[in-house]
């Protein structure tokens, strides 16, 4: 039954992807409100079944690239859902939905995750799940770090390209990468956290240094220096999404490009 719900995930972003690039990209009257609305929440509570439910209930985890893809695919529409509720969005949607249909899309073609072998309880479930979703809300801020370097070029260009003559007020995808990186940083925090106190119960050691785990805790130190220079000294625009790029690609670094690499190259071999 869940093996079912992915493809009908992305056959409705796919259906949505259209429906906004017709109403932004080209230029037609805006359809009726609530059905889009409805196809929305539909594609969001499907998605939310197809992802959450092997996390949280199958008694043996299995977690990868297609997993981890997905994952952040419906992180995605979940910001972009609870983000218009606070600022316009209009003309986010176009990118939005071709960032998700993609990553749903690879996360059907690649293999299926490898089972998670360490001890399974609360404790490393919980440390798992947040260090997953902390992965997905720092991918989606690089997303829109790349948006806001894209806006920011063509600002003043007068032949702008139609995507950035549509897109979100600059200020407005600043809030929303901020909204992105406050709450990753607050999820990786506690996500270091309770791989510290596992490691201790496991190990007897504090802390593995791993390679996944030095980046990771460099990723964290980006990431809350980012925030420090927001609060302290304003930074913004460019300068921060430029940071935000770059705590990405430690986090890359240390575990996504290695997954990736292991699962798609390396298991074929």
């Amino acid at each position: 039954m869940l093996t079912l719900l992915t493809p009908l995930t992305l056959l409705i972003y796919l259906l949505l992807g259209w429906h906004f690039c017709q109403i932004r990209l080209a230029g037609q009257p805006p359809a009726r409100y609530l059905p889009e609305l409805g196809l929305l929440l539909a594609g969001l509570l499907i998605h939310s079944a197809a992802v959450l439910l092997p996390l949280l209930s199958a008694p043996q985890l299995h977690f990868g690239a297609a997993e981890s893809l997905s994952l952040t695919a419906w992180l995605s529409l979940l910001i972009y859902v609870l983000g218009r509720q606070r600022w316009k969005l209009d003309g986010l949607e176009p990118p939005l939905f071709a960032f998700v249909a993609s990553f749903v899309l690879l996360s059907i073609l690649l293999p299926t995750g490898h089972a998670i072998t360490y001890v399974q309880n609360n404790l490393s479930r919980s440390h798992f799940l947040l260090a997953m979703l902390a992965q997905g809300l720092i991918v989606n801020a690089a997303a829109i770090a790349i948006l806001m370097r894209f806006s920011d070029r063509n600002l003043h260009n007068t032949s702008r390209k139609i995507l950035a003559r549509t897109l979100p007020p600059l200020l407005t995808l600043e809030k929303l990468l901020f909204s992105c990186v406050t709450s990753g940083f607050i999820l990786l925090s506690a996500a270091l956290i309770t791989g510290i106190v596992f490691s201790e119960q496991i190990n007897g050691a504090l802390l593995t240094l791993s390679h996944k785990t030095i980046f990771a805790l460099a990723s964290w130190a980006i990431f809350g220096m980012l925030l420090i220079g927001r609060i302290r000294y304003g930074w913004r625009g460019r300068f921060a999404a430029n940071w935000a790029l770059a705590g990405f690609s430690l986090l890359f670094l240390g575990y996504i490009g290695t997954r990736i690499a292991l699962e798609v190259f390396f298991s074929k071999g």
